[in-house]
This record gives C-alpha cells, sequence and structure tokens, in this order.
C-alpha cells in the first residue's frame, strides 16, 4: 500500500512539474511575443524620426511632418501600453507631442536647394520619392488624416518634379559639354515635356520653364554657356556627401 501511495505521489508531482514548466513556457512565449512587438513598434518610432532628421534641410512641408510626427507618436503609445513602465517612453512621447504643436521647419520656408553634383541629385530625388511612398504607406496604416497626407504628397510630388527637371537640364548640359548634341536634346526635350505636366508652377519653375526654352532653341555652344538660375543659388552653398545622413532602411 505504501508502494502505491509512493508511485501515486510520484506522478502527482510529476503532473505537477509539467504543468509549472507549461505554464512558465507559456508566460516566457507571452513575454518574447510582447518584446518582438516592442521591438516592431519601436523601430518604427526611430524609423519616422531619423527621417524627419534627415530631412530637417529640405522643404517638404509641415504637413509631411505632421503625418511623420503622428506616425512615431501612435508606435511610442502602443510601446506605453505594453510597456507602461518604461520612462523613456513618457518622455519621448511628450518630446513629440511638443513638436506636433508645431509641426514646421525652417527648411519650410525655403526653396528647394538643388546640388550640382548628380549624384547627389539623384539621391534627393530616390530620397523624396520614398518619402512619398512612406506616407502613402502610413496613409493605408489609417494612421494619418487623409486630407494632411493628399497635401503632403502633392508637395513632395512637386518637389520630386522640380529635382527631376534640374536632373536632366544638368544631364542636358554635360552631354553638350561632351559635344553630344542628340542626347543632350533629348534630354532637355524629356525635362520640357516632364514642366508641362506641372499645372501650377511657381516663379521658379516658370523662370526654369523659360531658360529650358531658351537651352532647346539656342546653337549648342550658346546652350553650353548658359547660366541656369538654380545653379546660381547654388553657388557659394557647400555640399557633403551626407546630405540625408546615413542610408536608412525604409
Amino acid at each position: 500500500m505504501s508502494t502505491l501511495s509512493a508511485i501515486i505521489i510520484i506522478l502527482l508531482v510529476l503532473v505537477a512539474c509539467v504543468a509549472a514548466l507549461t505554464i512558465i513556457q507559456k508566460r516566457e512565449q507571452e513575454k518574447a511575443a510582447i518584446r518582438q512587438k516592442i521591438a516592431q513598434y519601436r523601430y518604427r518610432a526611430n524609423n519616422a524620426s531619423a527621417i524627419l532628421s534627415n530631412f530637417s534641410q529640405l522643404p517638404i512641408g509641415p504637413e509631411a511632418r505632421l503625418v511623420l510626427l503622428r506616425y512615431c507618436l501612435a508606435n511610442l503609445r502602443a510601446i506605453k501600453g505594453l510597456s507602461p513602465s518604461d520612462p523613456n517612453i513618457v518622455k519621448q512621447i511628450e518630446s513629440v507631442e511638443h513638436s506636433l504643436k508645431n509641426p514646421g521647419a525652417p527648411a519650410d520656408k525655403q526653396r528647394l536647394s538643388i546640388p550640382n553634383d548628380m549624384t547627389l541629385l539623384t539621391r534627393q530625388v530616390n530620397q523624396l520619392s520614398n518619402l512619398a511612398k512612406l506616407i502613402l504607406k502610413i496613409n493605408k496604416s489609417n494612421l494619418a488624416d487623409p486630407n494632411i497626407v493628399s497635401v503632403a504628397v502633392r508637395r513632395v510630388m512637386g518637389l520630386i518634379s522640380e529635382s527631376k527637371i534640374c536632373a536632366y537640364i544638368q544631364q542636358g548640359k554635360e552631354h553638350l559639354s561632351r559635344h553630344e548634341y542628340v542626347p543632350a536634346q533629348r534630354s532637355f526635350i524629356m525635362a520640357q515635356q516632364m514642366m508641362l505636366k506641372i499645372p501650377e508652377k511657381n516663379d521658379r519653375l516658370k523662370k526654369l520653364e523659360q531658360e529650358l526654352v531658351q537651352l532647346i532653341t539656342s546653337s549648342p555652344a550658346d546652350a553650353a554657356n548658359k547660366e541656369l538660375s538654380f545653379n546660381e543659388e547654388s553657388k557659394g552653398e557647400e555640399e557633403h556627401d551626407n546630405l540625408f545622413g546615413p542610408r536608412k532602411k525604409w
């Protein structure tokens, strides 16, 4: 009888141990899942913050900055919901909420800077294109006001068009410097076609449009020597290879 009791006790202990291990394992899995979610939210928040920093010197507009700030805030609040005792999250939330009171930047009141270096200009176009895609992606996640997104995307797309037009013109000028007249003319015409697609042009684009007509109608020698308004504005400005900072995973 004592042997049977011992066996029963051992079995009960084993069952209890298995149950305890199962509970512990389940809790660890739940903690791991929470840590993974926190890491995802933190990456998104940090990514939005880094993008804002990278575009601090370009006039992307307060609307685009507002979309990114609200996206950052939504992810920080999600982290707080999962980890309410984290003091750093509270500070970050307060910082973003303060920025939301005035999302604009001094650069938003300035004209778009056009780098003379073709590599930097191409990077600028790519970065602006990625920004527009990110804003549209945020809009699909229902974390942004569609009306603000519309204004933000329209403004960023305008910067992209202006950058591409200037890129085509610079490319054409480079072809002229190498006496490659047919490719040069093709680049100028591409710039003109893109210019025609812009319904409302600011004073800068109107001036650039006139210069573009002069490039197309001038002789190759005159076109090669023509000074362009966006090149003149870039003179004296120091250009850095890290115009947009470290390359980010968007």
